[in-house]
């Protein structure tokens, strides 16, 4: 769009490579000619820019081909954003791959500052970086700093990178099986994260190229595109910690990572006031997470039901300690050793129904010994806690170990460190590089 010839593949010799830019829209019109603008105006000199409309009716399309030949524009029905996504990025050519949808705007030099990254680090899959958070009259409400792309913890969604501020290598999306028919299309995002960093380093460099809007018109907050796209998510997360060379075969990840997309996608959903859209993801996780046997945390299954067993566990222990000791004495100490282990039996064997709020301790005692079914009547979602922190590092010490057994020593260091930091072998991260959104 600033002097790329439509559909060259190659720079000739000499020549920028070219990028390609690309925007999946439906619907876009209160805020897409910012977007256009902000890709007009791009330092870098050899940019194809590819739109993929998903049949708009608000004159989105009107507004794009006011552009001519500068946008490579389709419209065709499709099936959602994530469709919209996968069709754009097969129509790319250049030799790296950036986004700008309608809510979203390029900071004027960021294809600039990206190729000359990806050019410094031929190792690097992809790069991404901070951006800026507006609403979608563009006035800034705040930053967000990505910090350090973990593979583990964008598995468990304790990590979010923006796509926008991301940019990658054709290549590695080949090699990561952008020409194959094999995905799936309810998450093409997700999906695309977890293949290339399964295959390839992905580079965060502290330095914003865009800027990101949040607004109720995202697709995130359509309950049919939200929960089509949890589900996705976790029937990847599934295949992933089965089959990953890297993270296969590890049942407490899957279980961690099922649990807290969850958290993420729940609390979001509630904060929104959203409370049926939080029940329906609840009960998508609940389904996925209930196709593979329990896994024990702490000596129980790690499940929707895992707070009411602990609290339960808790409110056995509290009553040992406060039952007099003439008492104890009376009763004998293999029997209240037989007593607590029948307890615990129990606890597991329990079926409770969890309520809004977290249980009480004498709701949760008198559930684990069998005096009542289950919990008040109420949306269940009582969600397990994430792991603990030296669980985490252990997890984080395995995937090190892969990343060097393939020689990604880069990727091995920077594990390494984050499981020491976890376990307080190396001081945390200052408050000014811990990562994250600040309210502007």
């Amino acid at each position: 769009m600033t002097g790329a010839s439509a559909g060259k593949a190659h720079a000739k010799s000499g020549e920028s490579p070219l990028v390609s830019l690309f925007m999946f829209v439906r619907n876009g019109a209160p805020s897409i000619r910012r977007a256009l603008e902000s890709i007009r105006a791009q330092t870098y000199p050899n940019i194809e820019f590819i739109v993929q409309d998903g049949v708009s009716t608000d004159g989105t399309l009107d507004i794009l081909r006011q552009y001519g030949e500068r946008v490579q524009l389709v419209s065709e029905p499709d099936n959602g954003p994530s469709e919209g996504l996968w069709r754009a990025l097969k129509r790319c050519n250049g030799e790296f791959i950036g986004s700008c949808l309608a809510d979203e705007e390029l900071l004027p030099d960021a294809v600039e500052r990206a190729v000359a990254l990806l050019q410094k680090s031929p190792d690097a899959g992809a790069i991404t970086g901070d951006a800026i958070l507006t609403d979608l009259a563009g006035k800034q409400t705040g930053f967000w700093k990505s910090g350090p792309f973990n593979f583990l913890d964008y598995l468990s969604c304790d990590y979010t990178p923006y796509f926008v501020s991301s940019f990658f290598r054709r290549q590695a999306l080949i090699d990561a099986g952008l020409q194959a028919e094999t995905w799936g299309m309810d998450c093409i995002e997700f999906e695309l994260w977890c293949r290339l960093a399964a295959r390839a380093r992905v580079m965060y460099v502290p330095e914003t190229f865009a800027k990101y809007a949040s607004h109720a018109g995202q697709s995130s907050s359509n309950p049919r595109d939200a929960t089509v796209h949890f589900r996705g998510r976790l029937e990847l997360i599934a295949t992933i910690c089965t089959s990953s060379n890297l993270v296969g075969g590890d049942p407490m990840l899957r279980a961690l990572s099922i649990w807290g997309h969850a958290r993420a996608f729940i609390n979001h959903a509630l904060a929104v006031g959203r409370p049926e859209l939080a029940q329906a993801l609840f009960e998508i996780a609940k389904d996925v997470a209930g196709r593979f046997p329990p896994v024990d945390l702490d000596g129980f299954p790690y499940d929707e039901a895992y707070v009411y067993r602990r609290t339960a566990r808790a409110a056995w222990t509290d009553l040992l300690q406060r039952t007099p000791s003439s008492v104890k004495k009376l009763v004998g100490q293999p029997r209240l050793q037989q007593w607590s282990e029948r307890f615990q039996a129990a606890l597991v064997a329990a079926r409770f129904s969890p309520s809004t709020d977290a249980p009480s301790s004498r709701e949760a005692l008198m559930t684990a010994l069998g005096r009542r079914d289950a919990a008040p009547a109420g949306p269940a979602i009582v969600l397990p806690p994430p792991p603990p922190p030296e669980m985490k590092a252990r997890m984080y010490a395995r995937l090190a170990q892969g990343y060097e057994s393939e020689g990604r020593f880069q990727e091995a260091s920077e594990t390494w460190r984050a499981a020491a930091r976890l376990v307080g072998l190396i001081p945390p991260v200052p408050p000014e590089e811990r990562v994250g959104y600040t309210a502007a």
